[in-house]
C-alpha cells in the first residue's frame, strides 16, 4: 500500500501565512514540525512502500524540506493553478499500481482514526464527522446506512455530516479514477474535486463497495483559514 498526500494549493485564504511559504509547510509548533510533517509521521506507523506528495507552489520549498526522507517522492503538479483536487490526484495516477491512502497535506486527523479504517478491505473507504454542515463543506448523505452522495453542493439539512478529506482506496479503483477523470477534463473543466470520481462510482459501479466511516468524537482539522491553523497547532502540535 502506498499514500498520496495533496500539497499543490497555495492557501491563498491564510493571507500573509502563505505569501512565499506552501501551506503544508506551517509550523504547528515552536520545534518547526509542519502540517506535513505531522502527516508523514501517522502514515509512517503502517507498512507503506512509499508517500507520493504531489506538489505545486514553490514545490522546491517541499522538495527541500523533504530531502533525506526516503519513503517520499515528489510528483510536481504544472499546472496547480489551473486546477483543482482531481487535477492533482490524476498526476499521480500513473504511478500507483496498489491499494492507496488519500489525503490533503491541509488536513490533519487523529491517527486513531487511521488507525480504525486502515485495515478495512472496501473499494471506497470515506471517513466522516457526523454534524449540522455549512456550505462549503463537503458533505455526505447516507440512506439506511450507505452513502449515497458526496458534494459540497449538498443542502446542509440533507447531509449527516462532513468528508473529512482522507481515505483509502482499493487498487481497483486506479483505472476507474483515470478513466472518469479523463472525462471530466474533456468536458473543458479542469476545476473539478476528486468526490465528483467517487459520486460517479456512487452512480454507475454497483460493483464498487463505498464505506463511509463515522469518526465519532475523534480530532480533525482542515487548515483553510487562520482560526483553523490555530486549532491545528492547539490539537495537533505536539502530538501524533
Amino acid at each position: 500500500m502506498v499514500a498520496v498526500i495533496l500539497a499543490a494549493g497555495k492557501g491563498s485564504r491564510l493571507g500573509q501565512y502563505t505569501t512565499e511559504l506552501p501551506k503544508s509547510l506551517l509550523p504547528l509548533n515552536e520545534e518547526g514540525k509542519t502540517l506535513l510533517d505531522y502527516n508523514l509521521q501517522v502514515l509512517k506507523k503502517f507498512d507503506l512502500h512509499k508517500i507520493y506528495v504531489v506538489t505545486g507552489f514553490n514545490s522546491g520549498k517541499i522538495e527541500e524540506h523533504l530531502k533525506g526522507e526516503i519513503i517520499t517522492e515528489i510528483i510536481y503538479n504544472p499546472f496547480w493553478n489551473h486546477c483543482n483536487v482531481l487535477g492533482s490526484l490524476y498526476m499521480a495516477l500513473n504511478v500507483l499500481q496498489e491499494d492507496f491512502l488519500f489525503l490533503h497535506a491541509d488536513t490533519l486527523a487523529d491517527s486513531k482514526i487511521w488507525e480504525g479504517f486502515i485495515g478495512l478491505e472496501n473499494d471506497f473507504i470515506l471517513p466522516y464527522q457526523r454534524k449540522v454542515c455549512g456550505k462549503e463543506e463537503m458533505k455526505v448523505v447516507l440512506e439506511a446506512g450507505k452513502l449515497v452522495q458526496i458534494s459540497k453542493d449538498i443542502d446542509p439539512k440533507e447531509a449527516a455530516g462532513e468528508f473529512l478529506g482522507i481515505a483509502k482506496f482499493s487498487k481497483e479503483t486506479i483505472s476507474f479514477f483515470k478513466e472518469t477523470a479523463t472525462v471530466l477534463f474533456k468536458k473543458g473543466n479542469l476545476n473539478y474535486y476528486m468526490e465528483s470520481v467517487i459520486q460517479e462510482a456512487i452512480n454507475l459501479r454497483q460493483d464498487f463497495t463505498v464505506l463511509p466511516f463515522d469518526i465519532e468524537d475523534k480530532s480533525f482539522v482542515e487548515v483553510d483559514f487562520e482560526n483553523d491553523y490555530h486549532l491545528a497547532k492547539k490539537l495537533f502540535g505536539g502530538k501524533v
